[in-house]
């Protein structure tokens, strides 16, 4: 049985038990416990004191681990935000409350942690980021889709999880759930902005949310342009003192939860921070330098996220000092709140988790950011700390394999508050008491309803089945960095069956309502090869007026396709004039000779290329992508091994105007160490 929001809602009210839903208000002995539940956006444990960090200065949340408990394999259900937000608050797996990609409203029906404290009596507050009501960004005139007042809406599929754009959605403006006390990260930050004299930034929306007016672009050294005491970070923590403040003498118990934007990208933080550590200080971590060897396609040709080939080591040291920066500010906010529930008095009869939402690569398989085709634990294995005074002994670690959709009901249990009934998660107060004992024999993480990722105490499996792509076995005992892929390892092929078979006994216990696609695509063989088939921009030059010309060469380093015959394509991608992800305007080209004709070892040249810029293209950067398509067919070279997808990233060009007219056209090619 499903019980709803409004279920729950209305049985507690009734005092009753409902169709096997227990009431929430029935107490446990004793005062109830409160909670502060503080969350991070987009943070690994290799950022913390506690997890063996020895450089990174995080006093705060080192204080919560010695004083609780450390959970060293406590691993998010859901990728990235808002599913892995929704697993935590509900309890639930992602496809049971439907937020299985980000910007997919948390459904008013489906109860979390705000509608079952406030039921049981609980004073209730949210501050910062909530990321399950849609877009974050609001009001903005001209952002693509629907102006940023948009959400995804689910379309019906018999095959699988499908959404599209709607209008709607409340952001983050917005009190949401149960929780009485809100605080946002747009509206209310603009308000604040106001209040302390910086209008223009407010009123411009030059900040809020994840925009925290970084300095430059990823890739330098980059810092936050608001000054330390007006960040985001220093206003919700103001802003959660201040809720505290109010729980002083209260016979009420509360539930607050802090949910920081940072250290999520851009990363820059506040100056002093971006350089509070030196770059001698950095090493790169042991798994950095990876081949990708038999590791996804979908890997190989991310240039997002994968910046080994054209980052210099500095530049992966300063991303990191700067990440360390970061999550050190956070920190020293975070010891502003510990403060002031210590002068509550209240201190004692709380309960104080700290945990992240996901992590971050942070330099490791030569990546940054999130990366959505992997199972890694930078992004999965996640921080959890704990502590609860004269309940959970000081100093505690514990190796249990724990899942984020635990947190919820181990917080009811030892609250005293039955949770609802539809919750997955199985507490782990046990292991609290008792941190020697195990709590799962397998972990499982649904990220964005693309791959599945199932780990033991010894081996993680990864099944990428959307796309179908190479799948992943990693021994964790002797491979803790996951750099030898054994997936495709004959000797392992038993090991390969059972953690399959663990990921089919998940489908059918959980009732996934799209099991038999995702059994059908673990059947497919995946593509194990990209072609290596790149272009180069060997000429480029400005015509005057608003005209540009540029040659291509294409090198086929691999047999290029024999049919059908390919267009050469040329993007010119800025988000604030285009459309179709951001493009202004194109250049399609014939090859001479026509592809078919292509061979192995050749260099062909496409060009010169004239082109013409439209007036609807403004002054700015605009990112120039090139690769091969048969529009009539709709046919690709497949995935090429320098690119992402059927085309490669080569570069910027930048538009100057004066008085509207073009005034200067360059191109700055992306490095490249291949």
């Amino acid at each position: 049985m499903t019980v709803t929001r409004r279920d729950f809602l209305r049985a507690t009210a009734a005092g009753t038990v409902t169709g096997g839903l227990t009431s929430a208000l029935q107490a446990s002995q004793g005062k109830r416990l409160n909670i502060l539940w503080i969350m991070t956006d987009q943070q690994p444990i290799s950022t913390i004191g506690a997890y063996g960090n020895k450089i990174v200065k995080t006093p705060n949340l080192d204080r919560i681990a010695a004083d609780g408990m450390r959970l060293n394999r406590f691993h998010i259900s859901a990728f990235p935000c808002s599913p892995s937000r929704a697993c935590f608050f509900t309890g639930r797996e992602a496809h049971h409350h439907g937020v299985v990609t980000n910007d997919v409203p948390l459904a008013a029906d489906v109860p979390a942690l705000g509608d079952v404290l406030k039921a049981a009596g609980y004073d209730t507050g949210y501050v910062g980021k909530w990321h399950l009501s849609g877009s974050m960004y609001r009001d903005l005139a001209g952002r693509k889709p629907l102006d940023g007042n948009w959400q995804f809406e689910r379309v019906e599929d018999a095959s699988e999880f499908k959404f599209k754009h709607a209008p709607g959605g409340t952001g983050e403006d917005a009190a949401q759930h149960g929780f009485d006390f809100w605080v946002g990260g747009w509206k209310h930050y603009h308000e604040y902005l106001r209040s302390v004299g910086l209008t223009d930034i407010a009123n411009r929306k030059q900040a809020g949310n994840h925009n925290d007016m970084p300095s430059g672009p990823e890739g330098t050294h980059i810092y936050s342009k608001l000054p330390q005491e007006h960040h985001m970070a220093s206003f919700f923590a103001d802003k959660s003192v201040e809720f505290l403040r109010k729980q002083k003498g209260s016979d009420r118990p509360f539930g607050l939860v802090l949910s920081f934007y940072g250290p999520h990208l851009p990363v820059a933080p506040p100056k002093p921070w971006d350089e509070m550590y030196s770059m001698e200080q950095v090493d790169l971590p042991t798994n950095h330098r990876d081949e990708l060897k038999d590791k996804p396609l979908a890997q190989r040709n991310n240039r997002r996220c994968y910046k080994l080939p054209d980052w210099e080591d500095d530049q992966f040291k300063d991303y990191i000092r700067r990440y360390w920066g970061y999550c050190g500010y956070i920190d020293r906010q975070i010891g502003r709140v510990l403060k002031a529930l210590d002068e509550t008095g209240r201190a004692d009869e709380t309960i104080v988790l700290f945990t992240a939402d996901h992590g971050d690569m942070v330099a490791a398989h030569g990546f940054v950011f999130k990366l959505g085709h992997c199972g890694y634990d930078e992004l999965l294995r996640v921080p959890f700390l704990i502590r609860c005074p004269g309940r959970i002994k000081p100093g505690g670690t514990s190796d249990a394999l724990v899942s984020s959709i635990d947190v919820l009901p181990t917080l009811l249990e030892m609250t005293g508050v039955k949770p609802p009934a539809g919750i997955d998660g199985a507490s782990f107060s046990s292991v609290l008491k008792e941190p020697g004992r195990s709590h799962r024999d397998a972990i499982l993480c649904n990220s964005m309803e693309r791959n599945l990722t199932v780990a033991t105490d010894r081996w993680k499996y990864v099944l990428n089945w959307s796309p179908r792509d190479l799948d992943e076995l990693y021994d964790l005992k002797a491979d803790p960095g996951e750099m030898k892929n054994l997936a495709g390892d004959k000797a392992h092929a038993e090991t390969v069956h059972q953690m399959r078979r663990r990921i089919r006994k998940w489908l059918h216990e959980t009732r996934h309502p799209y099991a038999r696609t995702i059994l059908e695509r673990m059947l497919v063989a995946p593509q194990v090869t990209a072609r290596d088939l790149w272009p180069e921009i060997t000429e480029f030059k400005y015509l005057g007026g608003d005209e540009f010309e540029y040659t291509v060469v294409w090198h086929a380093v691999d047999e290029p396709p024999k049919t059908p015959k390919f267009w050469s394509f040329t993007h010119f991608i800025n988000k604030k004039y285009g459309k179709d992800g951001g493009i202004v305007f194109r250049d399609t080209t014939w090859p001479e000779p026509p592809t078919i004709d292509w061979k192995k070892g050749g260099a062909y040249q496409v060009g010169p290329i004239k082109v013409k810029i439209p007036k609807h293209a403004g002054p700015g950067e605009y990112l120039v992508r090139i690769g091969l398509y048969n529009p009539p067919t709709r046919a690709t070279p497949g995935m090429l091994a320098r690119g992402k997808g059927n085309a490669v990233e080569m570069g910027t060009l930048v538009i100057e105007k004066k008085e509207d007219a073009v005034s200067s056209v360059s191109f700055r090619p992306i490095k490249r160490r291949r």
